[in-house]
Formats: structure tokens, C-alpha cells, sequence
């Protein structure tokens, strides 16, 4: 082989592997456009799936008027300390936020002050306000005022991301991008196009859905949007599992070597 067929092999390589660093690029930056014209990016909406109530969800309600604060206060479960257990019929706890809490019964029932069983179960938080609003104005003369939080509004997400947990929501919704930021990002290990989300449906089974986020189609997806209890889960690239055994680490710096290796070759070959 001559000199000239030598440079050229050897500038070969560098390219190939130029080549495949940029590949390897394209799979990390999120919301990509990958189908969609610019257009169509405009257009695209969230599809922001509304959480539903689950049994054993645990509700914290509180009642208020402005101007009946005595028939208001009928409503509400009288104070206990701090982590009380179980002390009702309804499930009714104190978990340190500050209200009583109810317990969504297998049957899909709350145990309430007065109006006694109310059906929780598939209802949303507007949907449940409007129906114990509904039955409290038989006992009030001024519109009550209605206060629902979800207590138990957890996720985990595990694999490749830079803090795994579990995490506790304190607002009504989050998406698939802020629980991935609350976890730490996920790592450059992570594979973009294989996130895979386990969520318990009815009857306790589990469907586990695999969704793309380095496409930005994922903002219209119906699984956007996380339900309490999901569990995310990032698989890792190939890269990660070839190198498991001998440390991430150490085997960037082999490839660093064997490229540096490789320029110091090219580069004495040409000084002959």
C-alpha cells in the first residue's frame, strides 16, 4: 500500500467517525421536527389530559363561606395531630398539609361530614367541587365555597436520568418534560425515542406506553400529560449497555485515545 493510499485510509476513519458523532447527536436534542412542516409545529396543541380520581386517592376538602363560617365549619372534619392514621369510615387522615383528608374507598366513595357517601371515583376536581357544592347549598344559604386537592399526586421516574425518585405533584397536572427536569434531565445514555411510561388503569392492570420526546409530536400525544402514580422509565442507549461492565468512563477515554492515537499515526506518517 502506498504513502497517498495510507493518508487516505487514515482520513477515512476520521471522517467515519466525525460522521458518526454527529449521528449520534441528532438522537439527544428533545422535540425535534421530524414529520412536521413549520406550519403544522404552529399548529400542534397540547393535549392536556385531565386527572381523573382513583380509589385510594387521598382528597384534601375543605368547606368555606364568607358569610356562614359556623355552618361552614359543620362540614369540616375537626383538627388531629400530625400522621394520625385511619379515623373514619371515609378514611379521613392528616398528612401535615394543613386539612383533613379523605381516603377514595373500593367502592369509589368518600364518607362526608353530613351528606354522607359521595361517589369520587372517576370524577375530576371541578366535577367533584360541583357536586358537593350542589348538595352543600341545601344546607347553606350562601354559595360555599369549595376546596379539593389531590394529596397523593406522585411519580417516579427511573433508568437513565441524573436524580431517579419518586416525586410529589402540588398542582393539578405536569407533563412528561417537567418530570424528566425534576429527576435531573435524563442523561446522554438515555434513549429519546424509547421512554416508557407504566400506568395502573381499571381493574389494576398496567398498560406501559413507549413514547418518542426527541420528536416534538409528543406535545399531542394523549400520555403528555402524567396521571398520579405513573411510572417513567428511560432505557439506556447502546453505548451505556456495552460499556456497563467497564465504566462509562473509561470507556470515553478509550475512544478519545483511539482517536488521538489515530491523528499521531496520520501525522508522523506524513512527516516521513
Amino acid at each position: 500500500m502506498t504513502k497517498n493510499n495510507h493518508i487516505l485510509l487514515l482520513l477515512l476513519v476520521i471522517v467515519l467517525c466525525f460522521n458518526a458523532s454527529c449521528t449520534s447527536y441528532k438522537k439527544v436534542p428533545y422535540l425535534q421536527s421530524k414529520t412536521h412542516t413549520d406550519k403544522e409545529i404552529e399548529q400542534l396543541r397540547t393535549n392536556s389530559d385531565i386527572v381523573r380520581f382513583q380509589k385510594k386517592d387521598i382528597l384534601g376538602i375543605t368547606v368555606n363561606s364568607g358569610k356562614e363560617s359556623l355552618s361552614a365549619s359543620a362540614f369540616n372534619l375537626p383538627p388531629q395531630p400530625s400522621g394520625t392514621p385511619e379515623s373514619s369510615f371515609g378514611g379521613s387522615f392528616d398528612l401535615g398539609y394543613g386539612l383533613q383528608t379523605y381516603l377514595i374507598s373500593e367502592e369509589g366513595e368518600i364518607d362526608f361530614p353530613i351528606l354522607g357517601l359521595i361517589h369520587a371515583e372517576g370524577l375530576s376536581q371541578k366535577e367533584l367541587v360541583e357536586k358537593l357544592k350542589e348538595q352543600l347549598k341545601t344546607y347553606m344559604k350562601d354559595e360555599p365555597i369549595v376546596t379539593i386537592r389531590l394529596c397523593n399526586f406522585n411519580i417516579s421516574v427511573l433508568g437513565e436520568v441524573n436524580r431517579p425518585g419518586q416525586f410529589r405533584i402540588d398542582r393539578e397536572k405536569v407533563n412528561l418534560l417537567e418530570a424528566l427536569a425534576m429527576a435531573g434531565d435524563m442523561s446522554i445514555y438515555g434513549k429519546r425515542d424509547r421512554v416508557q411510561i407504566m400506568r395502573e388503569e381499571s381493574e389494576g392492570k398496567v398498560r406501559i406506553i413507549t413514547v418518542d420526546i426527541s420528536d416534538i409530536a409528543i406535545l399531542s400525544s394523549p400520555y403528555f400529560y402524567l396521571q398520579q402514580n405513573d411510572i417513567v422509565y428511560v432505557e439506556p442507549n447502546k453505548t451505556k449497555a456495552n460499556t456497563a461492565d467497564i465504566g462509562a468512563q473509561t470507556g470515553i477515554l478509550i475512544s478519545i485515545g483511539a482517536m488521538v492515537l489515530t491523528l499521531v499515526n496520520l501525522i508522523l506518517y506524513i512527516a516521513q
